[in-house]
């Protein structure tokens, strides 16, 4: 998936998941680590060609990974 729009605009999607997370600028691309104590979902964004992808837990991944794609077309 791509995503062009800003930093703060991808923040704020992020948010609306309801998890808690902290962001952290990985050289070429921002990672958002989610602190929910029970999965190592991770979500890579890099803004000079808009890709973006979430790793880890499939268990977890594939529902807030679903809910964040929703977010991101509004």
């Amino acid at each position: 998936m791509e995503f062009h729009g800003s930093f703060l605009e991808l923040q704020a999607a992020v948010e609306k998941l309801g998890v808690p997370c902290h962001w952290e600028h990985r050289h070429d691309f921002e990672s958002a680590f989610f602190d929910d104590g029970v999965s190592n979902l991770k979500l890579n964004w890099w803004p000079s060609t808009g890709v973006i992808q979430m790793v880890g837990d499939p268990e977890v991944r594939d529902e807030r990974w679903r809910l964040l794609q929703e977010l991101l077309k509004q």
